[in-house]
């Protein structure tokens, strides 16, 4: 088959290269390819086809170049309709570019505010340990209790009275399953509640929180840092792993580490993670030749936030919603729009300032899902919240990124 197709596109190149010399060649050329066509059957060609020719000027047939190009106006997700709303101006290269430049400025000037002092290593601006996992190596950041907040004690004792989950938060499923009749090593069936569709009593030492960092939007880039928070029983807080990419090579150990994670929870609670974090690792994995992660519980708590916050709220982007319910700003934050930008600076220049802000970013980013969960489980909002369907969880423009 491969050999095939290899013979199949050689033809298709030959014929093209023979097509543009015969129209760079002047008219009056003979061509010296070999089974090339006389000039007496080159008017038989479809450029130069009498039938063709004649049905066009009778108005039977037209060309193509002519016809008018109908635009879709109506129907289609919010980006086709926002991609219309654009101006043409959008892709002149001049102001492309000054889209470009202007980005630049405005992440060397956060970069200079954020980047004091003098150079530091990984190890001296974030302190951490290096592991290795089945050969492949990545760093780690290890913090529990007040080292993430100092609100996280209270925080964790809210969480760890929870006994089911809260009314708007729909939890779905994730990983490999087994198909009818089908059975293999690293699939598993499907979790009976979610198979059922009967609420499931929530556990808080099953529940595992995950936030990624990402060195561009598209699936063929990189995820470069990936926090996890569980909660601890025996101390009773809080615990936040960050497993972080030195370098773009050491993305399979941090994979290694997240999936080995996620075998032992029964639900991931992420925000905007159905949508994006999750297809992404999963993504990633596959390109990694890494199993998939193993089937288990998901809560996208972005659907639910939009449902009780959309209408005090200009958006609910995760630092809105957290200054909202925390009554506080973040310092010394790095803007989600400059982090691939940094990180590919730290990768070229191996200094770790800009990294302590990512990785702060990272932290609050959990810390906030745990805040914000909390905060839907009250009981005062179960009563107030109308018993409703999840409708209109597609996602906003305003909305799609979490940070």
């Amino acid at each position: 088959m491969e050999n095939r197709l290899k013979k199949q596109l050689a033809l298709i190149k030959t014929r093209a290269m023979t097509i543009a010399r015969r129209a760079a060649a002047p008219a009056d050329t003979p061509s010296t390819e070999p089974g090339a066509e006389s000039a007496d059957s080159a008017s038989c060609t479809p450029a130069g086809n009498p039938v063709i020719e004649h049905l066009i000027r009778v108005g039977t047939v037209a060309r193509a170049s002519t016809l008018a190009v109908k635009h879709r106006e109506h129907g289609g997700p919010w980006w086709w309709k926002r991609r219309l709303g654009r101006s043409s101006m959008a892709l002149d290269p001049v102001v492309r570019e000054t889209r470009r430049a202007t980005f630049e400025s405005q992440f060397q000037e956060v970069l200079g505010a954020l980047t004091l002092g003098e150079m530091l290593t990984i190890e001296n601006a974030v302190p951490g340990e290096h592991r290795i996992v089945e050969g492949a190596g990545y760093y780690l950041v290890r913090r529990t209790g007040r080292d993430i907040d100092p609100m996280a004690p209270l925080e964790a004792g809210r969480f760890a009275s929870f006994s089911a989950w809260p009314q708007p938060v729909n939890r779905t499923m994730v990983g490999r399953f087994v198909r009818r009749g089908y059975s293999a090593p690293g699939y598993a069936e499907v979790p009976s509640d979610l198979a059922s569709g009967t609420p499931r009593p929530i556990d808080p030492r099953s529940v595992l929180f995950l936030d990624i960092e990402t060195a561009g939007l598209a699936a063929n880039t990189y995820a470069f840092l990936c926090g996890l928070m569980y909660f601890q029983p025996d101390s009773g807080a809080f615990v936040v792993e960050q497993a972080f990419a030195r370098d773009y090579a050491e993305e399979e150990g941090l994979l290694l580490h997240v999936r080995e994670a996620l075998g032992r929870f029964d639900t991931v609670v992420t925000y905007n993670g159905s949508s994006f974090d999750l297809p992404f690792l999963r993504t990633r994995m596959a390109v990694h030749r890494i199993p998939d992660i193993v089937p288990m519980g998901s809560v996208d708590l972005l659907h639910a936030t939009r449902r009780v916050f959309r209408p005090e709220l200009p958006n609910v982007r995760l630092v809105t919603v957290e200054a909202h319910l925390r009554g506080v700003e973040r310092v010394d934050d790095i803007p989600s729009r400059f982090i691939p930008r940094a990180y590919h600076e730290y990768v070229r220049t191996q200094d770790a300032r800009i990294i302590r802000n990512i990785v702060y970013h990272n932290r609050m980013d959990i810390f906030t899902m745990a805040v914000i969960l909390n905060h839907l489980a009250e009981p005062s909002l179960a009563v107030a919240l109308p018993s409703q369907g999840l409708e209109g969880n597609s996602p906003r423009p305003s909305d799609s990124i979490a940070g």
